[in-house]
């Protein structure tokens, strides 16, 4: 009988140890995520990325400011965690894989990150994406386009009826420019949505212009606003914009976020939105500062 119990328990230790070995070589999943805007050097024509956040138990947190007169605690933790040179991140644009991003060496000429971009997305000018090390589901061809003559049409009749709610003069309504508008589909909506930035050049000799930054269903022929942000600057100084970089499901939930950058007058920063619970409009989740210093 004694003998029995020792060679069980010889046979539970040996099971036990196995499982935890087993366990220990498992890789270890980071709960933690960071999220990159993916842009081009406007300059050079070289892309680069922003950090916009990090995404932890479903929440989204700042990156950490890293200007030498004012570098925020926790900056050098994440350089070294997030910005090391070669490490690679997935790019993501209209919420579809689209392909990878490799950090290279610092450039001392430019201030930001440099990467080589392996993947289909034009990124040019207005045209951002995002970049990220978050798992992306396998889906298939991204919805995020150019739109149709049609959807342009009815975008430009939204951005003037949108201004001259906002008090411009009629004679000012062919001064409005498409800065940006994208076709695209924002899960777990099924009909399309356009993204649009607009603006009107008041002043040619400063520069003044006034902005506007909307989401609309596509539906039926109309366009059914969601979030429409409209700025009327009364001066140069005051001017802001904001535009697309891109959406995702940042918080892995089924529900796309719009990741944007806001503009003004000096520096930018990022605000992130998400749908409402009646799914009819989108509120402000997040406002981050840009790294301009």
């Amino acid at each position: 009988m004694r003998s029995f119990l020792v060679s069980a328990c010889v046979v539970i230790a040996i099971i036990c140890l196995s499982s935890t070995f087993g366990e220990s070589q498992q890789p270890v999943k980071s709960s933690e995520s960071v999220w990159f805007a993916l842009l081009e050097d406007l300059g050079g024509r070289r892309p680069y990325v922003v950090p916009i956040g990090t995404v932890s138990a479903g929440k989204i947190f700042p990156a950490p400011l890293g200007c030498e007169e004012e570098q925020e605690p926790g900056f050098k933790k994440f350089e070294t965690t997030y910005l090391r040179p070669l490490q690679s991140y997935s790019v993501t644009f209209g919420s579809a894989p689209a392909g990878v991003v490799v950090l290279q060496p610092p450039d001392p000429a430019f201030g930001g990150a440099l990467v080589k971009y392996d993947g289909p997305a034009h990124i040019h000018g207005p045209v951002m994406a995002l970049a990220t090390n978050a798992k992306l589901s396998e889906s298939e061809a991204t919805f995020r386009r150019a739109p149709s003559p049609e959807e342009r049409k009815l975008a430009l009749q939204f951005a003037n009826d949108s201004f001259v709610k906002r008090g411009l003069p009629a004679t000012l309504l062919q001064k409005t420019k498409v800065d940006n508008l994208t076709h695209t589909l924002l899960p777990p909506a099924k009909s399309p949505a356009l993204i649009g930035s607009f603006s009107v050049e008041v002043e040619s000799e400063t520069g003044l212009t006034h902005a506007l930054f909307f989401v609309a269903t596509v539906r039926n022929g109309k366009l059914i606003p969601e979030l429409e942000w409209v700025h009327i600057s009364d001066g140069v100084t005051s001017q802001q914009r904001m535009s697309l970089i891109d959406h995702a499901d940042l918080l892995e939930d089924g529900q796309d976020e719009i990741v944007v950058m806001h503009n003004y007058y000096e520096g930018y920063g990022f605000e992130i939105y998400r749908r409402t619970k009646d799914g009819t409009h989108w509120e402000q989740i997040f406002d981050g500062p840009g790294p301009a210093c």
